[in-house]
């Protein structure tokens, strides 16, 4: 299953979203959401993580259908001022007896895992691969055994467990965590940055504290994932979500913009007929010069602009000369030199003859 989610600015009160899972706990989700308002989200405790109550209260309901239940269930917030309901619809169905009865210890673990591995301190968006081999977790969701479709996933970033309905929430260190970082995701890198829906608690590599199976794909790459996994005082975990990366980068994640600008889909447009897009921390692998190619994923009105791959701002690596693709997105690769650069390094794309672009999905280094 993979998902495209974070769970957005609520990321430094903790107190108030441990409050409200407790008080969704212990009732149907069927039932009326204003209890949850009513027994779990304090207005006091909502100004002080900068959101209103029904901001919170929605943000908490669209993440735990999302986890909970499956595709064809539907879970109705409450009313808004105009009489409107939302409705949230289920995808990966881990705990969807919830809908309709409460969320007992083991139900609370198999949605916290969920829920911790879609937390996301930086509140980008970021398509990631959520897989179990936990017994529990593929019992209702199967769709967590790895298959052919987490082929463009290679990267193991770390594995979640916990129970967030209680404040507690670990993550351990996969063995591609680094990988994280390019991408806008640190809670497995750095857990203890971690603070959304609980004090994050590190639990080291997860290859020293989980028990996991792996399993070949078609391509001859496995994907190994969590069964069972230890937090730091001896507790067994029986429901933990192991999280794999692509390689690739949301364009409009960007650290820093110049002429240009991040649509709601986290691609960049650019405004001008010059423009800058920098991104920090991008990963060139642990051996000089293995990175060769550039790939942008780009959707251009005319041909004739250019992307130049600048390392560090000061080094340029190459030129990727953009052929006209119409309104679709398409990939288009150039080759750099990226001879003796290794380890993390900032890029800057300077965007030459931009308007002839209409936007980058997404940049890749291979």
């Amino acid at each position: 299953m993979k998902a495209r989610a974070s769970l957005g600015p609520v990321v430094t009160r903790p107190a108030t979203i441990v409050l409200s899972l407790a008080a969704l706990a212990g009732v149907a989700l069927a039932e009326t959401p204003a209890r949850v308002t009513q027994n779990g989200l304090p207005a006091a405790s909502a100004a002080r993580a900068g959101s209103s109550s029904p901001e919170l209260q929605a943000m908490l309901l669209k993440y735990t259908a999302r986890c909970a239940l499956r595709e064809d269930q539907t879970l109705e917030g409450p009313a808004d001022a105009t009489g409107k309901k939302a409705q949230y619809r289920g995808s990966m169905g881990i705990a969807p007896e919830w809908l309709q009865g409460g969320c007992d210890g083991a139900c609370q673990e198999r949605v916290s895992s969920c829920l911790i591995a879609l937390s996301n301190r930086t509140g980008k968006h970021v398509q990631l691969s959520l897989l179990s081999a936990a017994p529990a977790m593929l019992k209702s969701a199967s769709s967590l055994k790895p298959a052919d479709t987490d082929i463009g996933f290679p990267h193991q970033e770390g594995v979640f467990f916990g129970n967030v309905f209680k404040g507690e929430a670990y993550a351990c260190r996969g063995s591609a965590a680094v990988k994280g970082a390019q991408v806008k995701r640190f809670c497995a890198l750095e857990p203890e940055s971690c603070t959304g829906l609980a004090e994050f608690t590190d639990a080291g590599r997860c290859e020293d504290v989980c028990e996991m199976s792996c399993v070949s794909l078609s391509d001859g790459s496995q994907r190994c994932a969590a069964s069972a996994c230890k937090d730091p005082q001896g507790h067994r975990w029986t429901s933990p979500v192991t999280t794999y990366l692509r390689n690739q980068i949301e364009a409009g994640n960007a650290d820093s913009l110049d002429g240009t600008r991040a649509d709601k889909d986290q691609r960049v447009e650019p405004l001008a007929r010059l423009g800058a897009v920098r991104y920090e921390q991008v990963d060139f692998g642990p051996v000089d010069g293995s990175v060769k190619t550039f790939t942008a994923r780009v959707a251009a009105r005319r041909p004739g602009a250019r992307i130049e791959v600048w390392l560090d701002g000061r080094k340029r690596l190459g030129v990727l000369a953009v052929k006209r693709t119409g309104a679709a997105d398409e990939p288009q690769s150039a080759l750099i030199d990226a001879s003796g650069v290794s380890g993390t390094h900032a890029v800057v794309l300077k965007l030459v003859d931009a308007t002839r672009i209409a936007h980058l999905s997404t940049i890749e280094f291979r």
